[in-house]
């Protein structure tokens, strides 16, 4: 199926609540209002959590490893990576990492996996040694969180169903663990509560990308891998079934979801060879966000295009994020 295909599937009105021609930060946050109060509503999430609690479940063995810790919330316990900078790199900032799609979860997040299809590159040790505080939330359905057999990839199909099914998708409950990490991490010894990040790739993007609309309070998010079109990448191509939201396209496209994290920082990346969320969609989506970001006086979200395939390297995206963290 084509992404022209896909969006004449059927007569359903789509993007209802695209942003407006806005004219002024007031215009942008009327808008951003009414559109957080609708993707909330779609994604199921209760507005007056405030749960996130960190447990030490064991020490590191050396100075630097990754720590095992437990984020503690309304819905049960999620395991986490917890990972120190280098005391010389320490800066006072954070980030909530988040793994894409794969029966790994947060362990690829800290160990590559050489000679295998490597998404992330051992993402939390490169935020790491620039100097953030990491936490790596693992996602229900992947690595510790498999709710069926442990030998499964993963158990989106059973969780995904569990949530249509029950009125709540699978998506909107990564969504709310993910801002239960944002709440514990911000209470860390020597983490400034403005300078907290939301970086995922693929999947992960997906959170990230969600919870910086939702979340008016996350200064920056990181997207990588995903940020293009409903239309062109899920649509168009095959995906399982744990990124559908019913109804959501009827309201959003991934550029109005995305205009709601303005006047914020937003860093996109994108691979130039990604077979399943195409980089012209990202430039397009791209090209209606840089409008309103200009609309309101503020810096336009950063765009990075590598000549990856559907990969998260992260490195230029990293980089950014550190700069705009210490203005």
């Amino acid at each position: 199926m084509t992404p022209e295909g896909a969006a004449s599937w059927g007569t359903a009105i789509t993007r209802r609540l695209r942003p407006p021609a806005l004219t002024s930060s007031a215009a942008l946050e009327e808008w951003r209002t009414t559109a957080n109060r609708r993707l909330t509503g779609l994604l199921a999430l209760a507005t007056d959590r405030t749960d996130g609690q960190l447990m030490i479940n064991e020490e590191p063995v050396s100075p630097g490893d990754p720590q095992l810790v437990t984020l503690t919330t309304d819905d049960g316990d999620v395991p986490c990576w917890l990972l120190d900078p280098p005391t010389d790199r320490r800066l006072d900032a954070a980030v909530v990492a988040v793994a894409g799609h794969g029966p790994r979860g947060i362990d690829a997040l800290v160990e590559p996996n050489p000679g295998a299809d490597d998404f992330h590159g051992g993402l939390a040790r490169k935020l790491a040694l620039a100097g953030f505080t990491v936490l790596c939330p693992e996602m229900i359905s992947f690595g510790r969180r498999r709710t069926t057999k442990p030998d499964t990839q993963n158990s989106c199909q059973v969780d995904a169903m569990r949530g249509l099914l029950t009125g709540r998708p699978v998506l909107g409950r990564r969504i709310a663990d993910t801002l239960a990490a944002v709440r514990a991490i911000r209470s860390l010894d020597g983490v400034d509560s403005t300078r907290i990040a939301v970086v995922g790739g693929s999947g992960g993007g997906a959170i990230a990308l969600l919870a910086g609309a939702v979340d008016d309070q996350l200064p920056a998010v990181v997207v990588g891998t995903f940020l293009s079109s409903f239309a062109a990448s899920l649509e168009a191509v095959p995906h399982c079934i744990c990124n559908a939201v019913p109804d959501l396209l009827t309201w959003f496209e991934m550029a109005d979801i995305a205009a709601m994290i303005a006047p914020r920082r937003l860093i996109i990346e994108a691979g130039r060879l990604d077979p399943i969320f195409p980089v012209t969609a990202t430039e397009s989506a791209y090209a209606e966000l840089v409008e309103v970001w200009n609309r309101v006086g503020a810096p336009p979200p950063d765009l990075v295009i590598t000549d990856a395939g559907h990969q998260f390297l992260a490195d230029d995206a990293i980089s950014l994020l550190r700069t705009h963290v210490q203005q």
